[in-house]
């Protein structure tokens, strides 16, 4: 994990997490069939930890602002992490099985979280949907095109502004 976090997920190798670890390259053949399953694990921890850093909001946060939250993390280090991870994994998972699948489940944690939140929203009268499920997907993809619209600065996509295309999107 520490390793993606840092260099991506391409840099990880069998001789580098022996050496992160201080255990012997053998330990890591043992544990893991391939390095494509390590990689795909250790994508799956790194996203769970963004994924649960997410939900855990201040008190005082609206329920619309949660879900700007977990679905644009697009600023400061963390948010440029997240997108270099993100994009990475999608490219990656074009030509490797293990990881798409590791994509496929992150992805799917994303929205299974996304849509607890619009479930709260919908409870408590925030938001009107038909279908909070496709609201959720939606919501993703939009996340993900301004992922890659965001490092553009000539695009001018401010926080405030992908807030207000959240907000729309909602609304």
């Amino acid at each position: 994990m520490t390793i993606i976090v840092q260099e991506g997920i391409a840099s990880i190798t069998a001789r580098r997490v022996a050496k992160e670890a201080n255990i012997a390259v053998g330990q890591i053949h043992h544990h893991f069939k391939s390095i494509g399953q390590l990689k795909a694990q250790a994508l799956i921890k790194v996203t769970d930890q963004l994924i649960t850093q997410a939900e855990h909001t201040h008190p005082d946060e609206s329920i619309l602002d949660k879900i700007i939250k977990i679905v644009s993390p697009i600023i400061g280090k963390e948010g440029l992490m997240i997108r270099k991870l993100w994009n990475e994994a999608t490219f990656l998972s074009e030509r490797d099985p293990d990881i798409k699948q590791a994509y496929q489940q992150s992805t799917e944690e994303w929205h299974k979280a996304i849509v607890k939140l619009l479930d709260e929203a919908v409870a408590t009268n925030k938001i009107s949907t038909n279908n909070v499920s496709e609201l959720a997907w939606r919501l993703i993809a939009l996340s993900c095109g301004i992922d890659n619209l965001v490092i553009v600065d000539g695009f001018h996509f401010s926080q405030e502004a992908v807030n207000n295309h959240i907000i729309a999107l909602l609304q």
